[in-house]
C-alpha cells in the first residue's frame, strides 16, 4: 500500500473514532436526560398521590367522627376532635400534611342575598348577616363599605348598592369583566372586586385576613357553628365582644350540644337562628412532599403538591338508615 493510501485510512479510522465518540456521548447525555424527567415525573406523582392521600386520610376521619356521633345520639363539633388536630404521616418516601377547617367556623357571604324559593325566586339582602359581614369587616380594619361591592357581585339586579358597583363599571375595565351575578364559588373570585387585594384577602405576616373569616358555603341559612367560629366571628354575629368572650369561655369549659343546650345556657341570648352546633361543610388543605432520600429530615423537599378540596357531609335523606352517612367533595383544586 502506498504512503497516501495509509495515510487515507487512518484519516478516515481517526474520523470515524470521533464521530461514534460523539455518537455515543449525545446518546449518553440523552440517556441521562431522560432518567432525569423520568425521576422528576416519579416525584411529581409521588407528592401529587401524598397530597390526594392527605384529602382522603381527612374525609375518613370525618366520617368516623359522625359516625361516633351517631352512636353517642348526640350531633356537635368541636375543636377538641380529631379532624380538627391536622393530619400527618409518612409514606414511604414522601410526608403528607393536611389542615381541615370547618367552613361552617365562618360568616357565608354567598348568604348576603336571600332568595325566595317560589318559582319567582325574588331575592332580598339578608340584613342581619350584612350587619354581620360589616361588624366583622371593622374588627379586620377593612372599610366597611367594601360590603356592598360584595353585595352587586352576587345579587342578580343591576341597582348598584352605596358603595358598589355593577355590570356598567365592571365592562369599563381594561380589559373588561362581567359582574357576576350569581353566588361565589371560591372566596378567591373576590380579587376580581377592586376594593380586594391578596393583602386584604390572606393578611400579611401578623395579620390575619378576610379568609380566614369567611366563606362561600355552609348552613343555607347562613349559621355559625358555635363550638368553631373565632371569637371575632361570634362577636360579629352577636354585635358584643363582651358576649363572645362569654361564649367561648362556656364552650372551652363545656362544649354546646344542641340548640336546647343553647337556650338552657344562654337564655338570656335568641341563638338558635344564628347559630349552629354540628357542621357540614369543611376545607381541607393537604400538602404532599417529597425529600431527598426519602425523609423530612434530609433537608428541603424537592417536590411540593398542594391540594385544596372542599368537602359535604351528608346524613342520609328522611327515610332512608338514619346512621347512613358520606362525604361529597364540593370543589378540589390546586391549594395556594
Amino acid at each position: 500500500m502506498r504512503m497516501d493510501e495509509r495515510g487515507m485510512a487512518l484519516l478516515l479510522t481517526l474520523l470515524t473514532t470521533v464521530i461514534l465518540s460523539v455518537v455515543v456521548l449525545e446518546f449518553n447525555y440523552l440517556m441521562r436526560v431522560h432518567a432525569t424527567l423520568s425521576g422528576n415525573l416519579a416525584d411529581d406523582l409521588r407528592a401529587e398521590a401524598a397530597a390526594v392521600a392527605g384529602v382522603e386520610t381527612a374525609m375518613a376521619v370525618l366520617l368516623n367522627d359522625v359516625v361516633a356521633d351517631s352512636e353517642r345520639g348526640s350531633f356537635s363539633d368541636t375543636l377538641e376532635e380529631d379532624w380538627a388536630g391536622g393530619i400527618q404521616f409518612e409514606i414511604r418516601s414522601s410526608t403528607v400534611t393536611a389542615a381541615v377547617t370547618d367552613e361552617m367556623s365562618k360568616l357565608n357571604l354567598n348568604r348576603l342575598i336571600e332568595r325566595s324559593a317560589d318559582e319567582f325566586g325574588i331575592e332580598n339582602t339578608n340584613m342581619r348577616m350584612l350587619e354581620s359581614v360589616r361588624r366583622l369587616f371593622v374588627s379586620l380594619e377593612i372599610d366597611p363599605n367594601f360590603v356592598d361591592a360584595i353585595v352587586d357581585w352576587i345579587d342578580e339586579n343591576s341597582e348598584e348598592e352605596p358603595f358598589g358597583a355593577e355590570s356598567v363599571y365592571y365592562e369599563s375595565l381594561d380589559p373588561p369583566i362581567r359582574c357576576k351575578n350569581g353566588p361565589l364559588d371560591s372566596i378567591e373570585e373576590l380579587l376580581f372586586l377592586e376594593e380586594f387585594d391578596e393583602r386584604v384577602l390572606y393578611g400579611e405576616e401578623d395579620t390575619p385576613g378576610l379568609a380566614e373569616f369567611v366563606t362561600v358555603a355552609g348552613d343555607e341559612n347562613g349559621r355559625v357553628n358555635i363550638n368553631t367560629a373565632s371569637e371575632q366571628v361570634i362577636a360579629a354575629v352577636v354585635n358584643s365582644e363582651s358576649q363572645a368572650s362569654m361564649i367561648t369561655d362556656m364552650r372551652e369549659a363545656e362544649p354546646f350540644e344542641s340548640a336546647e343546650d343553647m337556650a338552657a345556657r344562654l337564655p338570656d341570648l335568641t341563638l338558635s337562628e344564628r347559630f349552629a352546633t354540628h357542621s357540614e361543610f369543611f376545607l381541607v388543605s393537604s400538602e404532599g412532599l417529597v425529600f431527598p432520600g426519602g425523609s423530612r429530615g434530609e433537608g428541603e423537599p424537592i417536590r411540593r403538591v398542594r391540594l385544596t378540596a372542599l368537602l359535604k357531609r351528608v346524613r342520609a335523606d328522611e327515610g332512608e338508615e338514619s346512621d347512613y352517612f358520606s362525604i361529597e367533595t364540593a370543589r378540589w383544586e390546586a391549594g395556594r
